[in-house]
């Protein structure tokens, strides 16, 4: 019997907005320079919290990119979304023209959704004011931006919203890739959006896990998490029908793993059993030796507990001596951690390290502790040669995925 080459799958498409940069190219600038997007939140009143900063972004009129009737009902989460979905189809060229409107699904994470919408709409409705949005009700739902997303396009694949908690639209892009690679479907549209909400602020601070200025991931004097907010959006595509079409190529989709700890609702496994595995399984799904690794865009949150395990999981994983020699890098020090769309965005920013040949750096690094003793890439980027880069998300409740990325092919 003849084995069959499993079928390639690339990404054609990257959209993004973030607190650092609103396209992809101001985006892809302010990574490498470091540029940190933490700052005071304007959206909603944060008086009494003991943290007042996240990763807001800064645009106030995100509406202003559509036409009214277009975005009735979608929520601060939904625009994020939107904006990402329309760089991503834009720079992917002729992918409409191309294919059939069934050939293309939409597989995205759903995290808040648009709690603050929902918010907005009962703080008028207490205050006794007619409600000016329509039904805000569906745009609190975390599957809203699917539907708009494959609406907007006329997308009659296969539609789908991944709920893991912060790994959701890494998870995504892993179901994406099986679509694809299952040829159940020649193109996928994936990713996540997640905008900031009263709500996940006050749970966070209640957790006690948020620091008051800004996360500094993997610094011996390290607080907490920063939350963020903002959206990426990813075309994954057959690799040989985007080079058929002549498709620009960002990078490839090697792999993925999913898995859990069974531990606790909120914490980390201190052991890292589960991350652990997490990672030997995506490379070997992607045939990928751990000596062939070049860059892990980590978990990365600022909490004692996880970069204390994600480091712990990085040795079991790569040895000691090659665990040592990687370049390990979290970018939420910049943007801050995005909940369910966090794992797009630091995949948008592995995939650019892939395409730039050059390591974001983990910014706010400031003093080393012994117990996270790897090469944290502090404060400035690096020029290296990236071949194969892994970008980690784990979520609470254990929910852990791993994806596997490789530089575009020739």
């Amino acid at each position: 019997m003849i084995k069959k080459t499993p079928k390639r799958v690339v990404i054609t498409g990257l959209g993004i907005i973030t607190s650092i940069g609103e396209t992809m190219p101001s985006f892809e600038n302010a990574l490498f320079d470091g540029k940190c997007g933490i700052d005071q939140v304007s959206i909603f009143d944060t008086q009494g919290f003991p943290t007042q900063t996240a990763g807001q972004v800064k645009n106030n009129d995100l509406k202003a990119h559509f036409q009214p009737r277009d975005i009735k009902r979608a929520s601060r989460c939904d625009l994020l979304g939107l904006i990402a979905a329309e760089e991503a189809f834009s720079n992917a060229g002729n992918l409409l023209e191309r294919y059939q409107p069934d050939e293309i699904g939409v597989v995205l994470g759903g995290g808040a959704g648009g709690m603050l919408s929902w918010e907005n709409y009962r703080r008028t409705a207490w205050e006794g004011n007619k409600n000016p949005e329509a039904s805000p009700v569906l745009a609190a739902s975390p599957g809203t931006l699917t539907d708009l997303i494959g609406n907007r396009y006329g997308l009659s694949g296969i539609r789908s919203t991944v709920t893991t908690a912060c790994s959701s639209s890494a998870t995504a892009i892993g179901y994406g890739f099986d679509l694809i690679r299952s040829k159940t479907q020649k193109v996928v549209i994936s990713g996540g959006s997640e905008s900031l909400s009263e709500l996940t602020f006050a749970g966070f601070n209640s957790l006690k896990v948020t620091d008051p200025y800004f996360c500094r991931p993997f610094d011996k004097n390290r607080q907490g998490i920063s939350l963020g907010e903002g959206a990426s959006i990813l075309v994954l595509e057959d690799y040989h029908h985007a080079r058929d079409r002549g498709a620009k190529i960002w990078g490839e989709v090697m792999g993925y793993a999913i898995n859990s700890d069974a531990f606790h609702l909120t914490s980390p496994d201190p052991s890292a059993r589960g991350v652990s595995r997490v990672m030997i399984t995506a490379l070997e799904n992607s045939s990928v030796q751990p000596s062939q690794v070049d860059y892990i865009n980590a978990h990365g949150t600022a909490t004692k507990i996880n970069d204390k395990m994600e480091t712990k999981a990085i040795k079991n994983v790569f040895g000691k001596d090659k665990a040592g020699s990687l370049a390990i890098s979290s970018t939420k020090s910049m943007v801050g951690h995005c909940l369910g769309a966090s794992g797009a965005i630091e995949a948008a920013a592995t995939i650019l390290a892939l395409q730039n040949q050059m390591v974001p750096p983990t910014i706010h690094y400031e003093t080393s502790d012994p117990e996270c003793d790897l090469d944290y890439v502090p404060n400035h980027s690096r020029a290296m040669e990236i071949r194969i880069a892994l970008s980690n998300s784990f979520a609470f409740g254990g929910n852990n995925t791993s994806i596997v990325f490789g530089r575009a092919p020739n």
